[in-house]
């Protein structure tokens, strides 16, 4: 295959902008725009289709900005095509970054779409660092749109709490600091929080209603709820005063993101569920990693879709999943700092490196590698200890799914004699 057409596509919600182009960088044909839809797409084949017989092609190259989810049905239904398939069709949904930094290189380009089309199909052309060509896998492609939607709930629980903690200030400013639960988001602080409009109520409570209330609430489980009850007092006698024309609104903005963060765990739970389901349909042994349950397992399986697409390389899964640091050397000087590139797959990064911190806790293999990582720096200890771990975890990952043999401890060598 020494002589691909070279397709461009800036794709958008509604229109599909073309441009064509072989080797050497020479158009074929005026830049043209399909709509994107079914009978957009068969217009499209057919031009691509007679384009290669008249150019005597013998591969097809398509490329086009991953945008969302415009590609995707595009690019699916260029994939099962029997037309196209006459010749060998790679498909590349590009990172928009790669093109963006590639237009860098021209001078004074306007932003048109013909021009986006022109664009991806050059850098098409010029062939270094493409992603792997784009394949529907029907086992692992649901998996990963769970695994997806897990990523996001988890950002969004986060997010949401962090901003529930910030009207919680405003509400009780020592409620943090004096810590009267062990978890701020548990079952009693949260009915605390909905059930007393102000601290100025809980510090109006008979003393033993309030510890009745606390013990109720935490359904009996606190060893000692009166010492609960006399920090919670503390809270709203250090707490500043809230005016009164702002305790109403407080209050409620409180309980409804109080509300919203028990449906999000709530979803979470359901979507935990799902991927377990799902995750049955496809062996493998990474559950018997310590600390690997199965939404890790699953993030990780779906967004590697089979180790034999890196050749069994774990080099190569590290790179996908961007575990890369720059270099940063000129002449004699070589820079200390090496910082994490903000490329590959953030999905696989993520399980990866949560899976890591996860196993770390359960084996003490990883457990002694995270702390030595630890105390290397002064700076940025946990994130960069649990990268370096995640990484590390990228080496056994590999190894598993390629022999398919359950996970097996190091021996310790026995130094006594």
């Amino acid at each position: 295959m020494n002589n691909p057409l070279l397709v461009g596509v800036d794709v958008h919600r509604q229109t599909n902008t073309v441009c064509l182009m072989n080797c050497q960088g020479q158009e074929l044909a005026p830049r043209f725009t399909v709509e994107n839809n079914r009978p957009g797409a068969q217009a499209f084949i057919q031009q691509v289709a007679q384009q290669v017989v008249d150019g005597d092609f013998d591969a097809i190259h398509i490329a086009a900005e991953a945008t969302g989810w415009y590609w995707w049905h595009f690019f699916q239904t260029l994939e099962q095509d029997p037309l196209l398939n006459q010749w060998s069709l790679e498909l590349y949904p590009l990172n928009p970054r790669l093109t963006a930094n590639f237009r860098k290189t021209y001078l004074d380009l306007d932003h048109h779409d013909l021009t986006d089309a022109f664009i991806i199909a050059d850098r098409l052309r010029l062939g270094r660092d493409l992603p792997p060509p784009f394949h529907y896998d029907q086992q692992y492609f649901p998996l990963r749109l769970l695994t997806r939607y897990r990523y996001h709930l988890a950002h969004q629980l986060a997010q949401e709490k962090a901003y529930c903690l910030s009207f919680l200030y405003l509400k009780a400013s020592e409620y943090t600091r004096l810590s009267p639960f062990s978890n701020v988001f548990g079952a009693a602080s949260r009915a605390v929080l909905q059930e007393f409009a102000s601290i100025e109520d809980i510090a109006a409570i008979p003393f033993e209603e309030l510890v009745d209330f606390i013990d109720q609430k935490g359904k009996r489980r606190f060893a000692d709820p009166a010492a609960n009850a006399h920090r919670l007092l503390q809270v709203a006698h250090h707490s500043y005063p809230l005016p009164e024309a702002l305790r109403q609104p407080v209050h409620l903005l409180l309980q409804w993101s109080l509300r919203l963060i028990t449906f999000l765990e709530q979803q979470e739970k359901r979507v935990d569920q799902a991927i377990a389901h799902h995750l049955e349909a496809i062996p493998h042994t990474l559950d018997t990693i310590p600390g690997l349950g199965p939404v890790f397992c699953a993030g990780i399986i779906a967004e590697i879709g089979g180790v034999e697409r890196f050749q069994y390389d774990e080099a190569k899964v590290a790179r996908y999943a961007g575990f890369r640091w720059r270099r940063h050397q000129s002449g004699d000087f070589q820079g200390e700092a090496s910082w994490l590139t903000h490329t590959g797959n953030r999905y696989l990064r993520y399980y990866f490196c949560e899976g890591g911190n996860r196993v770390r806790m359960c084996d003490p293999e990883y457990a002694a590698y995270y702390d030595r990582k630890y105390r290397e720096v002064p700076r940025h200890q946990h994130k960069r200890a649990m990268v370096l771990t995640g990484r590390k975890l990228v080496r056994l990952v590999v190894r598993l799914l390629t022999t398919h043999q359950p996970y097996r401890p190091r021996r310790r060598q026995n130094t006594q004699q």
